[in-house]
């Protein structure tokens, strides 16, 4: 299978090479970790470095404030958007019975998207009873559409919001394309998600987090799993650069 470069320096090293193209990865980590960055610097480096297209489906920020976020590293978000080279999808949560797959591979297809990064599960699991979505293909047992087999099986919506996120996982990856969840991790635990299967269901993740010492506030990056990679165990450091993050050697804090 093909390599994706992450376009996080330094990461590619810990995962032979980069994220397996068309696999899911968990990014996750307690509020100021980075998440966000990390999504739009994938998206971002992919484009220019990758000739990737990216989507980001977003719940919680608004676009301008993601536009803004990315200048302040030099990504000029808007020139690609001319370009039709990236794209933004707002998710409504007030309003019922939105297909929410669909809506976002139509606008995954409208740009050849390559890479997708959803931020974040966390809020898409809070209100998962909010949408709908779709069952696999499924056959005709009882013969009342004349054995057909059905193209979508229909739609429905969830009240369990750990049996959403797993579906959701796997029909966003039904897609194709090499996608980023991004969720939050409960602060003060050893919990990685609130959800508590996304770290299952997902092909690799990826554990950002904030250590605030008496001195210093550091940031570290830890590959949990990865998919069909061998990976470099153990905790890396990750920085804040003009240019964006960029994984380091794990150095103790004092």
């Amino acid at each position: 299978m093909k390599r994706v470069k992450t376009g996080i320096k330094g990461l590619d090293s810990l995962i032979g090479g980069g994220f397996l193209e068309g696999h899911s990865v968990l990014v996750c980590g307690a509020p100021g970790t980075g998440k966000t960055i990390f999504g739009l610097q994938f998206l971002y480096k992919g484009i220019t470095e990758s000739n990737e297209n990216g989507l980001y489906v977003n719940v919680e920020d608004n676009i301008p404030k993601l536009k803004f976020y990315a200048s302040e590293f030099g990504w000029n978000l808007d020139k690609l958007q001319n370009e039709k080279k990236i794209d933004f999808l707002e998710i409504p949560i007030d309003r019922m019975g939105f297909k929410i797959v669909d809506a976002v591979a139509d606008k995954a297809a409208e740009i050849n998207a390559k890479r997708i990064v959803i931020d974040s599960l966390s809020a898409l699991s809070i209100n998962a009873k909010r949408f709908d979505l779709p069952l696999r293909d499924q056959p005709d047992p009882t013969g009342t559409i004349g054995g057909k087999i059905l193209h979508t099986a229909g739609y429905i919506p969830f009240e369990d919001t750990q049996q959403f996120t797993y579906l959701f996982i796997y029909r966003v990856s039904d897609l194709g394309a090499t996608t980023l969840f991004l969720t939050d991790t409960p602060p003060s635990s050893e919990i990685l998600t609130k959800d508590g299967v996304s770290e299952f269901v997902c092909d690799g993740v990826v554990y950002l987090q904030l250590h605030d010492t008496s001195k210093n506030v550091n940031r570290t990056l830890s590959v949990k799993k990865m998919r069909g990679s061998e990976i470099v165990p153990g905790m890396n450091s990750l920085k804040f650069t003009k240019k964006g993050l960029e994984v380091g050697e794990f150095k103790a804090f004092y």
